[in-house]
């Protein structure tokens, strides 16, 4: 992830320490009193070591947007950063910010990583661009907030599915599109491997690949071998249904994942096919690839100018009400 340009500014707690210290010092210069003058410049003193401690608190600090996230369009999900701590002493008191979502981490360790959630709401589906991402720290004293504009990689830029539609199309609309996944009495023939569903016994798990590693949420994922049965069916999602033809792109997209949403309720076994590739799962199994195959469908949505606008500042919106309020030149001898 590269870094844009640093901001340092002032704290709300350091405009009212600002604000004692330039009182303290009219009084100093008033009544001449020594112990004022030292007060004084012992408070000036911490207000520069403050925003050298800041600055030295980001040295070697890095963070990075977690490759492969994908989110549902309209939906708030969280954002997963890493915070890589290369320096041989801690991190105190970093602050992320992600447009209004904010999180401050504590401390990290020497040498170690942290993982931060930032809420993010993707208004629509494809990769729209993320708010502005900021990194910073105000340690020690709270006075100078020193930090920096990160910019997100393109390959790590998270992909937004789009959401469930409320007009979903059942398998018997789609002209019974169901697949035969086993013949009757079936040989039990492996057919894939897909994660353990909640509930399932342990015999189908495939130890030698399991990944002793927790996920990011702290689950372990085991995965199961899927073996063929008797009479097993799967559902069957093609883009190219001729009842799907009639519709937009973007519904079309949204009744595909309605019917997804309904074979995870379901556990049932589906299979998705789209012009860039097909998944085959099961439940939970391949269900974030099938996300992925419709995030990218194109065409890709645009975002309008008016929502990339960044806000402009209290200061510019109140000259700009009392500007429009102004007779027009024009209109002054009518």
């Amino acid at each position: 992830m590269s870094r844009r340009r640093r901001e340092v500014r002032l704290s709300r707690p350091g405009k009212v320490f600002v604000g004692l210290t330039l009182a303290l010092g009219s009084a100093a210069v008033n009544t001449g009193n020594n112990v004022l003058f030292l007060l004084v410049s012992m408070m000036l003193a911490i207000m520069v070591l403050s925003g050298f401690v800041a600055l030295g608190n980001l040295w070697r600090v890095r963070a990075a947007v977690l490759p492969g996230q994908v989110f549902t369009a309209g939906e708030p999900g969280d954002l997963l950063l890493r915070i890589h701590n290369a320096r041989p002493w801690p991190l105190w008191l970093l602050e992320l910010r992600l447009g209004d979502a904010r999180r401050t981490l504590t401390r990290v360790g020497a040498r170690q990583e942290a993982l931060v959630a930032l809420t993010w709401h993707p208004p629509l589906r494809g990769q729209p661009p993320l708010p502005a991402l900021q990194m910073g720290s105000a340690f020690p004293f709270a006075f100078v907030w020193r930090g920096m504009h990160l910019a997100v990689e393109p390959a790590d830029q998270p992909w937004v599915a789009p959401a469930a539609s409320g007009q979903s199309l059942p398998p018997a609309d789609l002209g019974h599109q169901e697949a035969e996944g086993g013949q009757p009495g079936g040989s039990g023939d492996l057919l894939w491997v897909r994660e353990r569903r909640l509930g399932e016994g342990l015999g189908a798990v495939v130890w030698r690949r399991v990944d002793w590693s927790l996920g990011v949420q702290g689950e372990l994922r085991l995965p199961t071998r899927e073996r063929e049965q008797a009479g097993q069916r799967r559902m069957l999602l093609d883009w190219e249904s001729a009842a799907l033809q009639r519709w937009p792109v973007e519904q079309r997209l949204q009744m595909l994942r309605a019917a997804l949403d309904t074979a995870l309720e379901q556990g049932r076994a589906w299979q998705l096919r789209m012009p860039a590739g097909m998944v085959t799962g099961c439940g939970r199994s391949g269900l974030e690839q099938a996300w992925l195959l419709l995030a990218q469908q194109p065409p890709l949505p645009i975002l309008r100018e008016a929502d990339q606008r960044a806000p402009r500042p209290w200061g510019l919106r109140t000259a700009g009400q009392w500007l429009r309020r102004l007779p027009l030149p024009g209109g002054v001898g009518r």
